[in-house]
């Protein structure tokens, strides 16, 4: 892999990531689909209990009253989803799995658990698999996946698999409907430019736990090590033609400050403070401990002479 591929991918699946990882980035796309849905009169929901008691289906359902989308409604509503008639829509993240032939049977299998929950027609109902990476086209032929005339969504022929389709993050448009799902793509540069698109926008305009869920969305990134917040205030903040002092100042002050300085350098967290700022935190014998001797008697004597 070049170093161009390296920074622009997530770090490759570890037990941390199959498990601590995994299971926040469903809670956080999950929120942010809440937050930015559920106001415009969509009831979503996730850990669908099946039955009485487990299993619980890990997903999201997205249910729509209206006959059709309304114009605010798909302002949100991601490629794939906006384009549906479904009025129940299942949605399958996978964050830190590949597409393979086993996520293929387990969508099928919550989305067979949820018609006969509901007692629903097939075609009331449509299922999607969102995958942060790109699927291998190697993998995509073997499970008669290809891709479909909108831009990263992929459907199968098959009419068992007529309700089923694959969203690939990284592939998505950059339309602005697509920009707060794809900041859950594996390749590092997409989310940095997402992020910086999406901080253009009046964030003031938006309701406050919507912006409140982006905040999270980046300490999990800069937690687990994989968008440190020293590139966020430097590449996206303080180096972007598209964003105001002003809105930086107020971003970054949504932000307490040991997140703020986590990963920074520890030149970079002194980067503005002056000298006397900087010693007047530390004891005396602190603030000498380490230096020559001769430096400090050297200092005393010209203390003396003035």
């Amino acid at each position: 892999m070049s170093q161009s591929q390296a920074d622009d991918e997530r770090p490759e699946d570890s037990f941390l990531e199959n498990n601590t990882v995994s299971q926040t980035s469903h809670v956080l796309f999950g929120s942010i689909m809440k937050e930015s849905l559920t106001p415009l009169n969509l009831e979503v929901e996730s850990d669908y209990e099946v039955g009485k008691g487990p299993p619980k289906l890990d997903v999201l359902i997205i249910r729509r009253a209206g006959a059709r989308w309304s114009k605010a409604q798909l302002e949100f509503l991601p490629d794939g989803i906006r384009q549906s008639n479904c009025k129940h829509v299942i949605l399958e993240l996978k964050y830190t799995e590949s597409i393979n032939k086993t996520a293929i049977f387990q969508t099928i299998g919550y989305l067979g658990s949820y018609l006969r929950l509901k007692q629903f027609k097939p075609e009331k109902v449509c299922a999607f698999i969102v995958s942060s990476k790109t699927p291998q086209k190697r993998m995509l032929k073997q499970i008669g996946f290809e891709q479909s005339d909108i831009k990263g969504v992929y459907n199968s022929k098959d009419c068992l698999l007529s309700n089923l389709q694959l969203i690939s993050l990284n592939d998505l448009s950059g339309a602005p409907y697509n920009l707060w799902i794809k900041l859950f793509s594996s390749k590092i540069n997409q989310r940095l430019s997402v992020l910086k698109r999406i901080l253009a926008f009046d964030l003031k305009k938006f309701n406050s736990g919507l912006v409140s869920i982006l905040i999270k969305i980046l300490k999990f990134w800069n937690m687990v090590g994989e968008i440190s917040m020293q590139r966020i205030q430097k590449d996206i903040l303080y180096e972007s033609d598209g964003i105001s002092d002003e809105l930086a100042s107020w971003f970054l002050s949504m932000f307490k400050p040991e997140d703020r300085l986590r990963g920074l350098q520890p030149e970079d967290r002194l980067r503005g403070l002056q000298p006397e700022d900087v010693f007047k935190q530390f004891k005396p014998e602190d603030r000498l401990n380490g230096l020559d001797l001769k430096i400090i008697e050297d200092y005393l004597k010209t203390k003396k002479k003035k």
